[in-house]
């Protein structure tokens, strides 16, 4: 008979979503995920549920998240094995370190692997954070009780870390193969993927159950697991209902405000309330036009999650002014160089401001 687990990871359970508004919305998302996560286990007949660590942030979770959690076990039943994270350190004080855990809930709470046996054949392998940076997990890791052998811990695939995230608990996939692990179940990446090695799934990530920052990537959700004589089947399962959108809408040639809202209403018609954008405006507009990023964000916002909108649209023609025998003139040249030189966004942004000084006008930040 085959073994089915379902893995989840970086819920993060009363975040603060800094970088967008609507937070209190999107932390009742979260919740809801995790309702979804476990409505998923009990479709899918799971036989085991585990978590990869930032269940929640430890900063600001409470009473009232554990009474959610504590339910949510409890409507699982079957067993629950959770590697604690980064945010959600094991500790003596922290929010699962209780003596009323319920019976079904297994907190691995040492910088040390722990094996427990799942089922004939199958074997489980738990390591957690602890407030100390734990190190490389997988260092000096090895595997010896045969069988499929699942590793589960909160860490960083070194190949493949996203910018401007930090590694904690790193490891590599020669590491993880040398272990002697069939699979690792992980977290700490909030764009879900699997990584394949003579191809079967080597190491899971399952994303985010929603997204929490721009530009994590595109899978949110569980990976799936079935597990049948040595054969070991990983599936990533989409579970999110939130979005975040970071577009580009061309204003080029628009010479009034009735057409940029035109333009702006095409870009966004497909998005919704569960959807989060930052929405750039760019390109060259006829000269003298005046856009309000207040009024158009005001006109669209009420009909998404959010709205950020930054205006980087220019009704001057650049080249032609650089070659004016005047200040203005020698002020865009050398601007422009540094535009070209590199890429600087900082540059692009005096351009504006200096040309709208030059013209007595004010321009909204």
């Amino acid at each position: 008979m085959a073994f089915t687990l379902v893995h989840c990871a970086d819920v993060h359970l009363e975040t603060t979503f800094p970088d967008t508004r609507g937070g209190a919305g999107r932390r009742t998302a979260l919740a809801d995920a995790f309702v979804r996560i476990v409505d998923e286990a009990l479709a899918r007949g799971a036989d085991v549920l585990t978590i990869g660590g930032d269940l929640y942030e430890a900063e600001r979770a409470g009473p009232a998240t554990v009474r959610f959690l504590f339910e949510q076990f409890a409507r699982f039943g079957k067993p629950v094995f959770l590697a604690p994270g980064n945010h959600d350190p094991h500790a003596p004080g922290s929010l699962l370190a209780r003596s009323d855990l319920p019976e079904n809930v297994l907190v691995f709470n040492e910088a040390a692997w722990r094996a427990i046996p799942l089922a004939d054949g199958i074997t489980l392998y738990g390591f957690g954070h602890t407030p100390a940076e734990p190190g490389r997990p997988f260092a000096s890791a090895r595997f010896e009780r045969g069988g499929v052998q699942i590793a589960l811990v909160h860490g960083s695939d070194e190949a493949r870390c996203p910018p401007n995230k930090r590694a904690t608990a790193p490891f590599t996939q020669r590491e993880v193969s040398a272990s002697g692990a069939s699979l690792l179940l992980t977290g700490h990446y909030h764009g879900g993927y699997l990584a394949s090695e003579h191809g079967r799934a080597a190491i899971a990530y399952p994303g985010s159950p929603e997204p929490i920052k721009f530009g994590e990537g595109t899978a949110h959700g569980i990976v799936a697991v079935r597990i049948e004589g040595d054969h070991v089947d990983a599936t990533l399962v989409p579970i999110a209902r939130t979005r975040l959108f970071e577009l580009d809408c061309d204003l080029s040639g628009v010479g009034h405000e009735h057409a940029a809202l035109a333009r702006i209403e095409k870009v966004l018609a497909p998005l919704g309330r569960r959807d989060y954008v930052r929405l750039r405006l760019t390109g060259q507009t006829v000269h003298g036009t005046r856009l309000d990023p207040g009024s158009l964000k005001e006109r669209f916002e009420s009909a998404l999650g959010s709205l950020e909108l930054s205006d980087r649209t220019s009704s001057f023609d650049y080249e032609l002014i650089s070659r004016e025998p005047t200040v203005r003139g020698h002020v865009v040249r050398d601007l422009l160089a540094m535009t070209r030189d590199d890429g600087s966004e900082l540059a692009g942004e005096a351009l504006r401001y200096a040309l709208a000084a030059f013209e007595g006008a004010e321009i909204a930040p």
